[in-house]
């Protein structure tokens, strides 16, 4: 027996393993670990809800070109690149626009001909992709490749949507988490900055008997007749005076 046909024997998903995949699910949505592990831990369980074994795959964008940051198969993960490849296909549109876009294979007056043709000869019948939003953005989409020879039911669609709004929670708080990260890191190289730059003026301060404004001029003009950075220059001045131990009032 084929992939493929062994595949199309899968039983849908019980009722008891849709109700552990959720918890897991809200278990992961809050779970302190790292953003590509729970990724493709989410894929997994999506597949192990929607039931009949399809596979799924989440497709990220960088200036408007796709990656798939999770799959829980290699045909999904074909597929998307074969999408990203040629620019064309549902995983990007509904990416791109936050939509929800669904595919017959073997249907002739649907889209997306080539990604259709190679679908169809993985034994591929549908596909639907789901669109990852927050508030005020579009993350990505979530894409689901059957094998079942139908399209997916109401109930399987709103729990696909379900697990799609709860990427998107993780995927806006890793966006959130990222952005503060860096504010912390843009704090803390200006605290590094500027903490030589006032030890250096309060030594020039207490040498020349000047103000925190001429002490910050002196830095200034040794820095540009240097052509060396205005930190470096102070933190010279700091390891020089460190070294000599030069008593308050001496001469620079």
């Amino acid at each position: 027996m084929s992939q493929t046909q062994n595949r199309h024997h899968f039983p849908a998903a019980r009722p008891q393993d849709q109700a552990t995949a959720y918890a897991s699910l809200s278990r992961l949505v809050y779970a302190d670990r790292p953003l590509a592990d729970t990724l493709e831990t989410m894929a997994v369980l999506a597949t192990q809800a929607l039931g009949e074994s399809p596979e799924v795959s989440l497709t990220l964008l960088d200036r408007e070109r796709g990656r798939t940051a999770a799959t829980s198969g290699p045909i999904a993960l074909e597929l998307d690149e074969r999408q990203y490849e040629s620019g064309i296909g549902p995983c990007l549109d509904a990416a791109r626009y936050g939509q929800t876009v669904r595919l017959t294979v073997d249907r002739p007056d649907q889209p997306y001909d080539e990604l259709r043709q190679a679908a169809q000869r993985r034994g591929v019948s549908h596909t639907m992709s789901i669109g990852l939003t927050t508030a005020d953005q579009v993350m990505g989409a979530m894409n689901i490749y059957s094998f079942s020879g139908r399209a997916s039911s109401e109930s399987s669609e709103r729990m696909a949507k379900t697990f799609a709004s709860c990427i998107g929670i993780v995927l806006a708080n890793a966006e959130q988490y990222r952005a503060a990260a860096a504010r912390v890191a843009h704090l803390e190289t200006a605290l590094q900055t500027r903490a030589p730059i006032e030890q250096a003026k309060g030594i020039l301060m207490d040498r020349h008997r000047c103000t925190g404004e001429e002490a910050f001029k002196i830095l200034a003009t040794r820095s540009q007749a240097a052509n060396v950075k205005l930190r470096l220059v102070a933190q010279d001045l700091v390891d020089q005076a460190t070294r000599t131990g030069n008593p308050p009032g001496s001469k620079a």
